[in-house]
């Protein structure tokens, strides 16, 4: 297989053993369990970020919902295509508004099923993160439960003993030559991927994120990481591109756009020594952020084409400030005595 096809089959692999996982914690559930699975940055003020959630209820049913747009923050929201997805997968559209009177449906996406199709109710949830949120890795995702779920774990199998520095992935490791360095980033990109899309011979590691091609390059004599996505090829006017660069550099402070020649590339890096792998992963996470909001049209902007995997992109959401925060730990929506999506199915 070519690397990128080997790449695919490894993230194939991840969403199918996140998918297997998500359907036992599903069937175990009880009444008044609750749990959700979400993107992992903040929810702002304006609105819920991805997020499918199940609610057990009655004898053995559960119900899932997928938040609506009277629900979500902009940058998520659904278009109408995700939406006749939705239903193309099993949810039945909102039958009324948030502020309506309650009834037997829901003002989200849902559906309800007997907790016995619990591995239906995973392949709809999994299929709605890759398929209408683009997420590109279960990892992206963290989890929220209560009730007798509440210490449940969707983590993957721990890594070999020789490994084991990756779980702690807020140690700071003083690498001891750049091949050691080259080591602990393709470990760290394990916790992204089944196998890190690179080889011992490559500089760098080949990332997919979004719709575009990352490059992530170890450099110790350097003192960084250095990660580079190239966006746009092609440019056509310098002046307008540079404006649009530094238009994104404010909006984005945690990345670089760079206009060199005819091309466009954002860039980021971390520090190399030491090195701490939850930086890495922070860095690759606002990265994928900011994918989300690049399409063909991002690159006519520029006035040229778009530098990544294929060139026909669905419509993105416009560029806006997106500065992403670890996730929270506590309650899973805003003001913890606020009603959750679900209303008590009847």
């Amino acid at each position: 297989m070519t690397e990128f096809e080997d790449f695919d089959a490894g993230i194939d692999r991840a969403w199918s053993e996140h998918q297997q996982r998500l359907a036992d914690v599903i069937a175990a559930m009880r009444e008044d369990d609750l749990l959700a699975l979400e993107l992992g940055e903040e929810s702002s003020v304006e609105g819920f970020v991805p997020c499918v959630q199940f609610l057990a209820w009655g004898d053995g049913q559960v119900r899932c919902e997928v938040p609506s747009n009277a629900y979500l923050d902009p940058r998520h929201r659904l278009s109408e295509a995700d939406e006749v997805r939705l239903v193309q997968l099993g949810w039945h559209r909102p039958t009324r508004d948030p502020d309506d009177e309650p009834d037997a449906g829901s003002p989200a996406f849902f559906v309800d099923k007997p907790a016995n199709w619990a591995d239906q109710l995973a392949a709809m949830a999994t299929s709605v993160f890759r398929e209408v949120w683009s997420v590109p890795h279960p990892s992206f995702l963290r989890i929220e439960a209560s009730g007798s779920i509440e210490h449940v774990s969707m983590e993957p199998e721990v890594l070999s003993d020789e490994e084991s520095f990756a779980l702690d992935l807020t140690a700071a490791v003083s690498p001891r030559d750049e091949d050691h360095l080259f080591e602990l980033v393709g470990l760290t990109l394990s916790q992204l991927f089944d196998e890190p899309p690179g080889d011992e011979d490559a500089d760098d590691f080949v990332l997919a994120i979004g719709p575009l091609a990352g490059f992530v390059g170890p450099h110790l004599d350097g003192g960084e990481v250095q990660v580079r996505v190239p966006l746009v090829r092609d440019v056509s006017d310098r002046t307008r591109a540079s404006e649009l660069c530094a238009d994104l550099n404010r909006r984005w402070p945690h990345l670089k756009f760079t206009l060199t020649a005819d091309r466009v590339d954002v860039w980021a890096s971390v520090s190399a020594n030491p090195y701490v792998p939850q930086h890495l992963l922070d860095t690759l996470q606002q990265l994928f952020a900011f994918s989300r909001t690049v399409d063909t049209r991002f690159a006519r902007r520029f006035g040229g084409v778009l530098d990544g995997l294929v060139d026909d992109e669905p419509d993105a959401v416009e560029v806006q400030r997106g500065e992403l925060k670890p996730p929270r730990q506590g309650e899973l929506f805003p003001d913890p005595g606020e009603q959750t999506l679900f209303d008590e199915p009847n």
